[in-house]
C-alpha cells in the first residue's frame, strides 16, 4: 500500500493560526454586536465558527496521523481490504482511503465538517459585505462632490 500520511508542520501550523483567527473573531464579534453593529460582529463570529469547525478538522487528522491504516479499517472495516492508498487533504481536512477499483471514502474527519465550514464561511462573506454596504450608506462624504458656493 502507498501512503502520503498527513505532516505533523502542517497540521500544527494550521491549528494554531485558525486558533488564533477563531480568538480574534471572538474577540471582535461579541462587542461589535453590543454596539449595534450585528452584521459586522455577526461576520466576525461566522467566521470564528468556520476556524473552529476547521480546527476540529485538522485535530481529526492530527489524532489519527500516526495510524492512517487503522482510521481506514475503523471507517470501513468491509472495505479495508480494497484500500491500496491513502491522500490526505489539508483545506477542507480530510482523509480519503483509495481502493484498488479506483474509489474511495473518507475516514478521520467527521462528514459534516466540511458543509459547516463552507456555510459559516458563506454567511461570514454576506453578513461582511452587507456591513461594507450599511457603512457606505451611513457615512458622511468628507468633499462632497458638488460643493456649495459660499457667499460671504
Amino acid at each position: 500500500m502507498t501512503s502520503s500520511y498527513p505532516a505533523t508542520l502542517p497540521l500544527l501550523l494550521g491549528i494554531v493560526v485558525a486558533g488564533v483567527a477563531a480568538f480574534a473573531l471572538l474577540g471582535y464579534g461579541f462587542p461589535a454586536i453590543g454596539r449595534g453593529a450585528v452584521a459586522r460582529g455577526g461576520a466576525a463570529l461566522a467566521g470564528a465558527l468556520a476556524a473552529v469547525a476547521y480546527i476540529w478538522g485538522l485535530v481529526s487528522l492530527f489524532l489519527d496521523e500516526s495510524g492512517t491504516a487503522q482510521a481506514c479499517q475503523d471507517a470501513n472495516p468491509s472495505l479495508y481490504g480494497q484500500v491500496s492508498g491513502y491522500s490526505v487533504s489539508y483545506l477542507p481536512p480530510a482523509l480519503d482511503c483509495r481502493m484498488s477499483s479506483g474509489g474511495s471514502y473518507s475516514a478521520a474527519v467527521p462528514g459534516f465538517l466540511t458543509p459547516v465550514m463552507t456555510g459559516c464561511a458563506v454567511i461570514a462573506v454576506t453578513l461582511a459585505l452587507i456591513a461594507v454596504a450599511e457603512h457606505r450608506r451611513t457615512a458622511t462624504p468628507e468633499h462632497p462632490e458638488h460643493p456649495e458656493k459660499r457667499t460671504t
